[in-house]
């Protein structure tokens, strides 16, 4: 028997093409569909996780600049208190130092040997004064310089004078004074 083919077998191989190109156009654009909703889902949750830490990381940051503050007022009081402090200090060094200073000068004068004059300015005390002989003054320097708080004792001038028939000597020192150490501890700590 014969056969007769009524549709054209290229027209059948062109339709069955065109329905397998379909499929295949369908199915990779559901895999790049499928694909980019997973990467969208990635991406979404990432930043979901990103913005809940930055969330976080404002919160820290916020508390931080409270916990600043708090540390720049407590510098700031302890800035004040070491000020204060140092003037404490400053007064007591000035209220016992004069006092320290005179008691070691009068503790150390020998006998035959007197005082006439007696400057301080900024740490430079002048002494002038009047004995019988050099070995009284020298007495006089030695034992000042036994002090704590006169220092760098230095003999400037020492000349004969003679008042009512007394052979003299008058005599000037020049010395340094360090009311620092007069306080234990010398000076408040810092820090």
């Amino acid at each position: 028997m014969i056969r007769i083919n009524l549709l054209p077998v290229r027209a059948l191989k062109k339709k069955e093409t065109t329905r397998q190109m379909l499929s295949v156009l369908f199915l990779s654009l559901g895999c790049v569909f499928l694909i980019i909703i997973f990467f969208h889902l990635s991406i979404s949750s990432r930043l979901s996780d990103l913005e809940s830490k930055i969330a976080t990381v404002n919160e820290e940051i916020k508390k931080l600049k409270i916990d600043t503050k708090d540390v720049n007022k407590f510098k700031a009081e302890k800035e004040d208190l070491q000020r204060r402090l140092n003037i404490i200090y400053t007064l007591q060094r000035a209220k016992t130092g004069p006092v320290r200073v005179l008691h070691d000068l009068a503790t150390s004068l020998p006998g035959r040997l007197w005082l006439t004059s007696l400057k301080e300015k900024d740490g430079k005390m002048e002494i002038k004064g009047m004995a019988f002989d050099n070995p009284t003054i020298a007495k006089f320097m030695t034992n000042l310089e036994r002090s704590e708080v006169i220092k760098n004792i230095e003999l400037v001038v020492s000349q004969q004078l003679e008042r009512k028939d007394i052979k003299l000597k008058e005599f000037t020192l020049t010395c340094n004074v360090n009311y620092g150490t007069i306080i234990s501890g010398s000076s408040p700590g810092k820090g």
